[in-house]
């Protein structure tokens, strides 16, 4: 019997992880790439989808399962109802909060998840993308026109969304390239402690080029905020360090 039960139970993890491990290698390849899981919060999200569909699923499946055991079928439907009502709900989640672009405003890069992301607004075809693709980097510019502008904030200043959050003032992140360059943070004062330096030197290392060669600016997500490095002589997003970029 426990023999049974036990191959019953690994036969339903195999299946549960196979499922669950391609869905994820899709999210954090194409929509959590680099940091973006970690400061978007998706450890919590991970943590309980794995916990129902690699432990509790399998347990209940051992537990229940008897071979001629009269309602078995009943059961083991009953225990994959709810472990697909759980994925499902997961995988949307997941979803919904992935990040469709990566705006620069201001002074700061900014994580726009899915469910805040309105590609249909965009005024550039570039920036109309798909929400089950890459996240896409834009620059938010400040409209000119100053009644524009001035609604702009009061929009904002009474909940709705934000210049970030608006793909209609969109543009080619390569064409404001000088402008983020001059709004990097002061390099000797971000990184003071130990730990920054340490972190500081693996990513400089990784890419062979000194702290003089990038600038250093905030990347705000849901769970934390980073320093996003851009190249000075090419403008390229060379990576991510995770230090605390408010000075």
């Amino acid at each position: 019997m426990i023999k049974q039960k036990l191959k019953a139970s690994f036969v339903h993890l195999l299946i549960s992880a196979f499922v669950l491990s391609s869905f994820l290698l899709i999210a954090f390849y194409i929509w959590y790439p680099a940091a973006y899981s970690s400061i978007s919060g998706l450890g919590d999200l991970l943590f309980i989808l794995i916990t129902v569909d690699l432990i509790l699923g399998p347990l209940l499946t051992f537990i229940v399962f008897k071979k001629k055991k009269p309602s078995l079928k009943f059961d083991l439907s009953v225990i994959a109802a709810i472990q697909l009502a759980a994925l499902s709900y997961g995988m949307f989640t997941i979803y919904q909060g992935h990040p469709v672009y990566v705006v620069y405003a201001v002074d700061r890069f900014e994580l726009i998840p899915a469910k805040e992301a309105f590609p249909e607004r965009a005024k550039q075809e570039e920036f109309k993308v798909s929400k089950l693709w890459f996240p896409k980097f834009a620059y938010a510019k400040s409209p000119d026109n100053v009644e524009e502008k001035n609604k702009l904030l009061f929009d904002s200043l009474s909940g709705k969304a934000d210049l970030e959050r608006r793909p209609e003032y969109y543009e080619p992140i390569e064409q404001y390239t000088d402008v983020i360059l001059k709004r990097g943070i002061d390099s000797t004062k971000l990184f003071l402690t130990k730990e920054k330096k340490e972190k500081l030197q693996v990513f400089l290392k990784e890419n062979k080029k000194n702290k003089e060669d990038f600038a250093y600016l905030p990347l705000v997500g849901k769970h934390k905020d980073i320093v996003i490095a851009v190249s000075r002589e090419t403008g390229v997003i060379a990576g991510t360090i995770d230090v605390y970029p408010w000075l």
